[in-house]
């Protein structure tokens, strides 16, 4: 009966124009890999070059692409007009560009948002995923229902400082990461001749903010009256 009910809804969505819209190019802007990686959620999609392909895997069905990002859904929403199921970022992105007041989905129907039906959820779940921190080392595989919780803690987050390569966690905004603090780091582990050049340097520039700061107050100060 799951199967039949699978077999139906497959067929049902190739009667509509997805097939045209994923034949069109990629357009999405990925992180680039010098840089912070981002969890699927804060990104808003998920990468299908992130599906783990084994003896299992038969493919990935069109009823599981985004229409707009062209790939994987994520937290998918349906149009309930023509049934098409879409990431849920990606659509909410696409509705608020647009000046009309009824907004429409890519396939131009009068956009309403709704639930997609449970058979979607449970082809998505059949999938297994790479964690999205997997360039810095995380070697877990992960259903797709896993991902996001695995991701909110997952230790690989963070990523070497540019300069003394001690890992960095962008989740905290108070986590500060100081240049004289990398510097240091630096020192203490290889105090080279540059590097202790580095450290003067820091001390001369910190010891000039200390007395410009100590001019500002004095300035500051009105002149007392003889």
């Amino acid at each position: 009966m799951a199967e039949d009910n699978i077999s139906h809804y497959r067929s049902s969505l190739r009667n509509s124009r997805l097939s045209q819209l994923i034949s069109k190019p990629r357009d999405v802007k990925k992180p680039h890999g010098s840089g912070p990686l981002e969890s699927t959620t804060e990104l808003g999609y998920l990468d299908s070059s992130r599906i783990y392909v084994d003896g299992q895997y038969s493919g990935l069905g069109s009823e599981l692409i985004c229409s707009i990002c062209h790939n994987v859904l994520w937290k998918p929403v349906a149009c309930s007009t023509c049934e098409n199921a879409f990431c849920v970022k990606c659509i909410r992105s696409w509705t608020d560009k647009q000046i009309d007041y009824r907004a429409t989905c890519p396939f131009n129907c009068v956009f309403k948002e709704k639930r997609v039906p449970p058979i979607l959820n449970s082809l998505l779940s059949k999938l297994q995923f790479y964690c999205a921190y997997a360039s810095n080392g995380c070697e877990q595989l992960l259903p797709y229902d896993a991902l996001e919780k695995h991701e909110e803690t997952c230790s690989y987050e963070r990523i070497p400082c540019g300069i003394c390569e001690k890992p960095i966690s962008n989740r905290d905004p108070n986590n500060k990461h100081e240049l004289r603090e990398c510097f240091k780091d630096m020192h203490d582990r290889s105090p080279q001749q540059i590097q202790a050049q580095f450290m003067k340097l820091l001390d001369v520039i910190e010891a000039s903010q200390r007395r410009i700061e100590a001019l500002e107050k004095l300035v500051s100060i009105p002149k007392q009256r003889k």
